[in-house]
């Protein structure tokens, strides 16, 4: 069976549509890029012709059990196949819409205003699927609301039968008052409890009557103009009353958000002060499921409100909530010793982003700010990097200052990162009161941030590269930057900086001579010297992705001191 690779470039599907378009590739060719490759003896090609002449005109209703009977596609490729008929077909609906799309309470009150003034009680149901297109409204009871009588089969039973992603319940009140009884919220929390279980949000408990309506979902958000999410983090009733119980239970002492947040240092690290994260942005899809992994138990609103973004220069400004403070660790690769250095000028556009932090403090004018990157930023371009921040910070009425940082000595961690801190504020009398942080002597080591048991796979010994190293001086218990032609020893015993790309093909990597032998640091190490605490999640990703994470994140101890001492000016 011939192989893709052994056609003429001009006949294998990918070249053919990048030269050509889609309209000179078959359905076959088509489907052949999407399936990406055969199995051992069919080619993608062959494979994908027996789908399209087995299902044809059937084919957008197909399923992933047909799939599956097509010898050469597993669950993977079935799934593959099946999502991508499925987004296509979700697009055309949604262009050739004719549904009705329960948006907001209004739309609710609008299904619901023949009941407003019923003498008796009812109860009723809006079945809705994921995009929050009405599928059925179903009257669940008349009479007495009662709890024993509203079981969350009934509700739900109906739900899956009409294969709902979300319900919304609303019940009226014949005595014109629509304030919610203690009937009503027991009824509310026990059928989103059951949601949560069944995989069915139940979006908004509703109480209409002759003097107002009552929204559940309103009166958690604490925003009466707030659509229903669509299309993202569904954040049913039960989510909600958890997120009131949790640590923002009591009101934080200040909210603040957290751009190219990383991994979230900052998050954490203001999170320890009393600080609730209302937005928060990163681009980057490994460091946002890190992120989510440890912040959407604490901090469920920020998720399922759509206010944890991706790319920011997407974002409009006005749509983010007011906020306190700003934190942002920008880009530094531009201004970086290690990179290009070509700031402003970034062929990326990453030099660029310090813009975006100016048109939102432009836009909110918070109390105050941290900007961090790295120490060469001072020195960039002859200094005119700098001067250019902060002549665009002083216009929006700011009043700045800096200051180079060491971690080992301002956050009492033992590795040697030096990072720039930009500060400021919009009060004279906070940025007179502002000071940084004094040195502190450091009384962690080097052993305290390591692990005791570590994995063979962490060590060079018997491995090409274990040589190099070994050739190399090396003293027991330090660590090493080892990079490509040197190792640079740490004379104080301290960890270097932990680099950007440290573990990318084996480069600019912390190693260290134990009792065992060489070997780099674990993940969960790199962690440790930034400051990360022992109950942080590690996700399921690759560890060069983890390094990376850990490479570009900040000191949490030292990010703290210094944002304590902010809140200390503000006389927070």
């Amino acid at each position: 069976m011939a192989k893709i690779k052994d056609l003429p470039k001009v006949d294998r599907p990918r070249e053919k549509l990048l030269k050509k378009g889609s309209n000179a590739l078959s359905k076959t060719d088509l489907l052949a890029i999407l399936l990406g490759s055969g199995i051992k003896g069919i080619n993608v090609q062959t494979l994908a012709k027996t789908i399209i002449t087995k299902f044809n005109k059937d084919f957008l209703n197909i399923t992933i059990d047909d799939l599956l009977t097509v010898k050469g596609i597993g669950q993977a490729k079935a799934l593959q196949v099946y999502s991508a008929v499925a987004l296509i077909k979700r697009f055309y609906q949604e262009q050739n819409n004719t549904d009705l799309i329960i948006n907001n309470v209004q739309n609710v009150l609008t299904l619901a205003f023949d009941i407003r003034d019923k003498k008796k009680e009812h109860l009723i149901c809006l079945h809705l699927d994921s995009r929050n297109a009405l599928i059925k409204k179903e009257t669940l009871s008349i009479g007495l609301l009662d709890k024993s009588l509203i079981h969350p089969r009934e509700i739900f039973s109906s739900a899956l039968e009409n294969k709902a992603a979300n319900i919304i319940l609303i019940h009226n009140h014949p005595s014109g008052d629509p304030t919610p009884s203690k009937q009503d919220k027991q009824v509310a929390k026990n059928i989103g409890k059951a949601g949560q279980i069944m995989g069915v949000a139940l979006l908004d408990f509703v109480i209409i009557a002759k003097n107002g309506h009552n929204s559940f979902y309103q009166a958690l958000k604490h925003d009466k103009s707030l659509d229903y999410v669509a299309d993202g983090f569904q954040m049913g009733i039960f989510d909600q009353f958890e997120t009131e119980q949790s640590i923002y239970k009591n009101e934080p002492k200040f909210t603040f958000i957290d751009l190219f947040a990383g991994i979230g240092g900052f998050h954490l690290a203001a999170s320890n002060l009393g600080g609730k994260c209302v937005f928060a942005s990163e681009f980057d899809e490994n460091a946002r499921k890190t992120y989510q992994e440890n912040f959407l138990k604490h901090n469920k609103d920020l998720f399922y409100s759509g206010n944890f973004a991706g790319d920011i220069t997407k974002v409009n400004e006005k749509d983010i909530p007011d906020f306190d403070f700003l934190f942002a660790g920008f880009p530094c690769q531009p201004f970086s010793i290690a990179g290009y250095r070509q700031g402003f000028k970034d062929k990326d556009g990453r030099g660029n982003l310090f813009f975006d932090i100016v048109r939102i403090l432009k836009e909110k004018k918070p109390k105050a700010f941290i900007l961090e990157n790295v120490k060469n930023l001072k020195t960039h371009d002859k200094g005119n990097t700098i001067k250019v921040i902060y002549d665009e910070l002083q216009k929006l009425g700011y009043k700045i200052t800096d200051n180079v940082l060491n971690a080992m000595e301002y956050g009492n961690t033992p590795q040697n990162r030096e990072r720039i801190f930009i500060v400021g504020f919009l009060e004279q009398k906070a940025f007179n009161n502002f000071s940084f942080p004094s040195k502190i002597k450091l009384k962690k080591t080097i052993h305290s941030c390591l692990d005791k048991i570590v994995d063979e796979k962490y060590y060079y010994n018997n491995k090409p590269l274990y040589k190099k190293l070994k050739n190399d001086v090396i003293k027991k218990d330090t660590i090493y930057q080892w990079r490509r032609k040197y190792v640079r020893e740490n004379k104080s015993n301290v960890c270097p900086t932990l680099t950007a790309n440290m573990g990318m093909g084996g480069h600019n990597v912390p190693i260290i001579l134990d009792n065992q032998g060489i070997r780099k640091l674990t993940p969960k190490e790199c962690a440790n010297f930034q400051g990360y605490p022992k109950k942080y999640i590690l996700p399921n990703i690759t560890d060069s992705n983890l390094y990376k994470q850990f490479g570009n994140s900040i000191c949490i101890p030292l990010v703290e001191r210094v944002a304590n001492n902010i809140i200390l000016a503000l006389e927070i």
